[in-house]
């Protein structure tokens, strides 16, 4: 006669648990670090200089701030939306979006503004599409601009190097610690069996494993620039 615990089945299954603050969390830093990369700018065999590039984008934005004539609004919006015509289809969800983005959230501020005084609606609508066409001149000079050029471009407009190397590092570590939270959240959310009644505590841990990472690549990357020799400049191409 066989004891009763060796009949029953030993089949478990845990509890569900609502894990969407973590899968959330884990499909946006993918996201954005996806965007990250991407954008690393697609130029041309015989493209035009990145300091070039760089004046006309200034002088295209100030433009486009300052003018009050309908008329250039209108002509600048539609070169820029017939350049873009030219366009792989893949290539321009990256400059659509951000631009549409920026000049809905645009509108939301304005909202109440036009709401409360109708008569300055048209001035409104004017600054929401100033938004739009100076965001998608921004995109395009990002999305053709390799980022090596463009730190290229400011050191030869004489920009400190110091202003150059922490907008390059810090850029690089946020794709580097992003990517050490997505594997983080990965292996906590595989981990996770049946339900968690500790989930602030183990975001809480991932954030701390981060940091001390953060501080690891940090002095990681010291010595390393100690041992090449780097002398805080830019080199033009």
């Amino acid at each position: 006669m066989l004891p009763n615990w060796l009949i029953e089945s030993e089949t478990y299954a845990p509890p569900k648990d609502g894990g969407a603050f973590v899968v959330k969390t884990m499909k946006t830093i993918g996201m954005v670090l996806a965007r990250l990369k991407v954008q690393r700018g697609h130029e041309k065999r015989h493209a035009i200089p990145a300091v070039i590039k760089f004046f006309l984008l200034v002088a295209l934005v100030l433009q486009t701030s300052v003018t009050q004539n309908r008329l250039i609004l209108l002509a600048m919006l539609a070169l820029v939306q017939a350049y873009l015509a030219f366009w792989p289809a893949k290539d321009l969800a990256s400059i659509l979006k951000p631009a549409l983005f920026a000049s809905l959230l645009a509108a939301l501020i304005f909202a109440p503004a036009m709401i409360m005084h109708p008569q300055g609606i048209y001035n409104n609508l004017i600054v929401i599409a100033k938004v739009f066409v100076s965001v998608e001149m921004v995109n395009i000079f990002n999305h053709t601009t390799q980022w090596n050029h463009i730190t290229t471009a400011l050191r030869k407009l004489h920009i400190p190097s110091i202003f150059i190397f922490t907008l390059d590092i810090t850029l690089k570590y946020i794709v580097l610690l992003g990517t050490v939270i997505n594997d983080l959240l990965t292996s906590l959310h595989l981990r996770s069996v049946g339900k968690n009644h500790r989930k602030y505590q183990s975001v809480g841990g991932v954030m701390g494993v981060t940091f001390l990472r953060s501080v690891e690549m940090s002095q990681q990357m010291y010595e390393a620039m100690c041992c090449r020799g780097f002398t805080d400049d830019y080199k033009g191409l």
